[in-house]
């Protein structure tokens, strides 16, 4: 097959390859692009791939021998449906089968083959047709952006059947606006607009924007919606523009027009409220039992979940003017019990009313329905993990209990276990890493004090948690134990932003086996000053901790959106006087600080940019000399600096180098007590496979982890030496952030990502200065191993 693109055209065919836009200054160039009614074919570094692998498909692609299938398929079917005769079951399956079978059949025809359908890219044959669509399409964006004088024309030229055209665009001045009014009958809704004009998207002096004014309707419907206008639409409310008085200018007008058959919009107050938590439920000659409690009417056949806790969820009462936010808010608060499969709340006209009423007043009455999920889920997973080149089993399952004691209270139980290749940390060897555990738990839906807050927090889906678990953990250099309990108060602003204090978080470590060589490791650290060996001592570990997560990403990250984490932790202030009953168990005093803030951008065209910067800082307090071995800053690793392996990059500059063969040594896990690290990511769709979407990613990560002092983590100081440098310093820790960079291949199977992404080093500040720039040390046949220029990665789900 020819890898010239237009070799397969026909005689009349030429191939669109380029649209240059030209002329725009003022507006976005991506929007516009977006307009496009016919786009030239992806190219990677210039050539056309995706239109060279569609015509590879289409050199097996053979429509006469799929006909014959069809007319083959259709016969065998047949007599297959005739021979069953007056079997209707087989019959159906047979014809239900067949119709299936023909559907693939006639997509593979029409369509062509899977690297057609798929993978390829059809060929743009240039349509002048489409050429002029797109014009009136950009006319169309400019008018909108306030842009009325301007101009939009296009140029072709063709050479070697390749067309390249030229979109000429003159934007002129945007008409600005000069005036503001509103056209309103209904005094009282022109009151309203009135006292909120402060929060109005509309600004004098700004340029004429049509998605401003959609903004702008959208605001007023929702504000006259939370104020009880409950049958306004946003048919009612629009817009005039007047361009007639000067030059570039616009006199705005806002129109709120009066229903057809009134002269005014009624407003709206909530009659009676009923709350029925078994909708869907029907039983012969039975009605409801009916508890009123705070004003609300429970209905059930039985009152599975006990009335005064659902009464504690719902906030919409009568007396209240109708308001369509507090609506959601209590949809939402409802749906957050995890307890029901769904929740709608509608309202019916009290029709009674609206005689005895005045003109521009009515009543509501507003019906909550849910209906109860299953008591018992149970959730099981197994799959497999390919660490440091050592394939490795896990699984675990989970049960769950709704609604335990009558409250809407969660019970959770589970256990897992899993294998996994696991660098040795003080020898140049892989080992197993085996870990079992299993933990349990009880959610509450409200906040459990000794004094009355529930009412307060109600609108912040208030939740309390206590749990409790036990972790297993065997690796060739200890063992070691871990029984943790906490209970934790959780709440919400919205979905977005969700805040978790745990007043109490307690975690009993034993370690019932160290290796000698690892311990004698250890020594030598604290021999020269380094007390990492009391992160290895049983311990008795408390804390106070508080999180702030702040989240506008959906769930496969593809909308433009932020997330904030901040997480505050003090350790051992108020709890390590019980570790006094315990014998030989360390305590520590420390403080923890990390925040995490990343960014998602758009770009259009499945295309978008991530970026994300983390730091934190931790320290022992007091007479504690170090941290519990958790508590440390860890980097390098899937979702952390990928060219460096897990755990292996820092600290600082300080580095342990080989005397015999006078390199550094990447062998050891390094434990750090300030963090920072800044990753980017340009993420982009290449093919689909099956159901599954095939997506590529470009990106550069950077970051390191320092100590505030200076300390020896030489294991060996017969074979290495210890070049230093892990301390914090400001004049510096700029030139100490490692580098790397690298591409990653996504399948997008909407319930799960699998990543696989190759790294290599840029920037390795362990190297001596003048020779850290490494990525000319590149070899795609070293990808594999322990201590190698680039490496690679293997996670579920986004690194950041």
């Amino acid at each position: 097959m020819s890898c010239t693109p237009t070799r397969h055209l026909a005689e009349n065919e030429r191939l669109l390859w380029r649209i240059k836009l030209e002329g725009v200054k003022q507006n976005n160039k991506s929007e516009i692009s977006a307009l496009y009614q016919q786009k030239p074919n992806r190219r990677v570094l210039g050539a056309p791939i995706y239109l060279n692998l569609y015509y590879l498909g289409k050199s097996f692609y053979n429509p006469e021998r799929i006909q014959a299938n069809i007319e083959e398929e259709t016969a065998d079917y047949n007599r297959r449906i005739q021979r069953a005769g007056s079997d209707s079951v087989k019959v159906d399956k047979l014809i239900e089968s067949k119709e299936n079978k023909l559907a693939k059949l006639q997509n593979k025809k029409e369509n062509g083959n899977w690297l057609m359908r798929t993978v390829g890219e059809p060929p743009a044959i240039f349509d002048s047709t489409k050429l002029a669509q797109t014009e009136e399409q950009v006319r169309i964006y400019l008018n909108s952006k306030g842009y009325f004088r301007n101009h939009v024309a296009s140029t072709v030229q063709t050479r070697k059947k390749k067309v390249f055209v030229s979109l000429q665009v003159q934007e002129d001045k945007p008409y600005v606006l000069t005036q503001h009014t509103y056209q309103v009958p209904d005094t009282a809704i022109l009151r309203l607009l009135h006292q909120n004009q402060t929060a109005s998207h509309i600004r004098l002096q700004q340029p004429y924007d049509e998605n401003i004014l959609s903004q702008e309707r959208i605001r007023i419907e929702q504000l006259l919606k939370n104020n009880g206008y409950y049958d306004l639409r946003q048919q009612f409310i629009t817009f005039e523009a007047d361009t007639s008085f000067e030059d570039y200018t616009v006199r705005l007008s806002t129109l709120v027009a009066n229903p057809s058959d009134s002269t005014l919009h009624r407003v709206y107050r909530i009659n009676h409220v009923y709350f029925t938590s078994d909708a869907g439920l029907n039983r012969f000659a039975r009605s409801r039992d009916t508890v009123e409690l705070n004003t609300v009417h429970f209905l059930a056949y039985q009152h599975r979940i006990k009335p005064k806790i659902l009464a504690r969820k719902v906030i919409i009462r009568p007396g209240q003017t109708y308001s369509a936010t507090r609506t959601l808010n209590n949809q939402r608060i409802i749906s957050n019990l995890d307890v029901f499969k769904y929740t709608t709340i509608n309202y019916t006209k009290v029709e009674d009313s609206l005689g005895t009423l005045a003109p521009n007043q009515g009543l509501l009455d507003a019906q909550i329905n849910t209906s109860l999920l299953p008591r018992f889920q149970e959730t099981s997973e197994v799959g497999g993990t390919f660490t440091e080149q050592v394939p490795g089993p896990y699984a675990s399952f989970r049960f769950r209990i709704r609604n335990i004691f009558g409250g809407a209270e969660i019970f959770d139980i589970g256990i897992r276990a899993g294998v996994e290749g696991q660098l040795q940390r003080n020898v140049a060897t892989v080992g197993r890493r085996t870990e079992v555990g299993a933990d349990m738990g009880v959610t509450f839906p409200q906040i459990l004090v000794p004094f009355r807050t529930n009412d307060l927090l109600i609108k912040f889906n208030p939740r309390t948690r206590f749990s409790t678990g036990y972790t297993y953990v065997d690796r060739n250099e200890y063992t070691r134990t871990n029984v943790d309990f906490s209970f934790d108060y959780i709440w919400q602003r919205l979905n977005i932003h969700q805040f978790s204090f745990s007043p109490l978080d307690i975690n009993v470590i034993s370690t019932p086996r160290i290796d000698s060589t690892f311990n004698a490791y250890l020594q030598t650290l604290e021999q020269s000053g380094n007390p990492l060996n009391e992160s290895f001592k049983n311990a008795f570990v408390s804390s106070i901790n508080f999180t702030s997560l702040y989240n506008t990403a959906n769930f496969n990250q593809s909308n433009d959106a932020k997330l904030v984490r901040i997480f505050v932790e003090s350790g051992g202030l108020l709890w390590n006087y019980v570790a006094e009953r315990f014998k030989d168990m360390n305590t520590y005093r420390f403080a923890k600080v990390n925040v995490d803030y990343r960014r998602y951008h758009t770009l259009g065209n499945n295309m978008m940019f991530v970026y994300r910067a983390n730091g934190g800082i931790a320290k022992p307090l007091g007479e504690s000399r170090a941290l519990p071995y958790d508590k440390y800053f860890f980097a390098g690793g899937s979702s952390s600096v990928r060219a460096w392996l897990p755990r292996r990059l820092g600290p600082g500059s300080s580095a342990l180098i080989n005397k015999t063969t006078g390199e550094v040594d990447y062998l050891f896990e390094q434990t750090g007590e300030i963090l920072l690290e800044l990753n980017s990511e340009f993420r982009f769709r290449m093919f689909r496979f099956g159901n599954a979407n095939v997506n590529g990613a470009l990106f550069l990560d950077a970051g390191n982890i320092w100590l505030f002092n200076e300390r020896n983590t030489n294991p060996n100081p017969e074979q290495y030496l210890t070049q230093p440098g892990a301390k914090f310093e400001f004049n510096r820790f700029y030139k100490e952030l490692a580098v790397g960079t690298g591409f990653g291949v996504r399948l997008d199977f909407t319930f799960a990502i699998l990543r696989f992404d190759i790294a290599t080093k840029v920037y390795d500040p362990a190297m001596p200065q003048g020779s850290r720039f490494v990525i000319n040390q590149f070899r795609s046949d070293r990808i594999f191993g322990n201590n190698t220029q680039a490496t690679f990665n293997l996670g579920i789900g986004y690194p950041f």
